[in-house]
């Protein structure tokens, strides 16, 4: 199992705080540190249990790009509706040419309909932006020039250099539960669910998906539907996103939370996402030492 840590903004409120963090995960043999992307969010949703204060993604992972040495860097996840296809691609590459290809880009559709209001973005046209998006980002980071015609973009013969560090740019996971999301894994080669509920579900736009049983068949699903569009040798990779991502100090056993992920590697699950706890950035630190030391599988 691989593990991601997602950045605890809750707890930071410095540089020095987010330098602390950043080196830790790096140090502790975390595998990606990720980033939420929330850049104008209600204070309904700020008031609600789902919110919580967000950093400029982008401009965070550049940062940690320059303060980390090996772990991967993360959007978790960029709502690439929100962005001019040509916009996003450049500054995706740039961190991964600058992080000597480390990133990792987790993409969705978004939800939170203030949120589009407030960046002018059509909320009923969000699919429609995540596929353009997705067909195009590949051929920008070819370095080839690339010539389509989006829903907010013109390109003719438009030539984006220099190109990513990993070849054909950063891995396109996607998030969310949903059709959709699944099919569009399938076609990305990578899968970024979540455990959530019947009555949770319908606040983030998504399907509901309770249980590793359940996560496991779609697993199977999206990789056997992968092998119908690229391939025999098609792979899909799957991070999951659980009640026990949030696990630490007395909520479950070592031995029930190792046994936990283990179920989750057996039925295909191959990144465990972890949402440290502690109330500031030495606390933070804390869990995660803690969590490298006696929980780490």
């Amino acid at each position: 199992m691989k593990y991601t840590v997602e950045f605890p903004l809750t707890a930071v409120s410095t540089a020095d705080d987010v330098e602390k963090i950043a080196r830790a995960v790096d140090r502790l043999g975390f595998d990606a540190l990720a980033f939420t992307e929330h850049p104008a969010p209600s204070r309904a949703w700020l008031d609600s249990t789902a919110g919580h204060p967000t950093f400029d993604m982008l401009g965070s992972l550049a940062y940690c790009a320059a303060i980390t040495e090996r772990v991967r860097l993360m959007t978790y996840l960029v709502v690439l509706p929100y962005h001019r296809p040509f916009m996003v691609a450049k500054a995706l590459s740039t961190i991964d040419l600058l992080s000597r290809g480390r990133v990792t880009a987790v993409v969705g559709a978004g939800y939170l309909r203030a949120e589009f209001d407030a960046l002018g973005v059509p909320f009923e046209e969000r699919n429609a932006l995540l596929d353009e998006a997705l067909a195009v980002l590949p051929e920008i980071w070819s370095g080839r020039p690339v010539t389509r015609t989006g829903s907010n973009f013109t390109a003719e013969e438009i030539v984006s250099q220099p190109v990513p560090a990993q070849p054909g740019g950063p891995p396109l996971w996607i998030g969310g539960n949903g059709r959709l999301a699944r099919e569009r894994a399938a076609r990305a080669g990578g899968w970024s669910p979540l455990f959530i509920t019947d009555e949770r579900a319908p606040l983030i736009g998504t399907a509901a998906l309770t249980g590793v049983d359940a996560l496991g068949e779609n697993i199977r699903e999206v990789r056997d539907r992968a092998k119908v569009l690229r391939g025999d040798d098609a792979e899909v990779v799957v991070q999951a996103l659980t009640p026990q991502s949030r696990v630490m100090f007395g909520e479950h056993s070592v031995a029930e939370h190792q046994d936990f992920v283990t179920s989750l590697a057996e039925v295909g699950v191959d990144w465990f996402v972890l949402r440290a706890p502690g109330g500031d950035a030495a606390s933070v630190v804390d869990s995660l030492e803690y969590y490298a030391a006696e929980l780490m599988i």
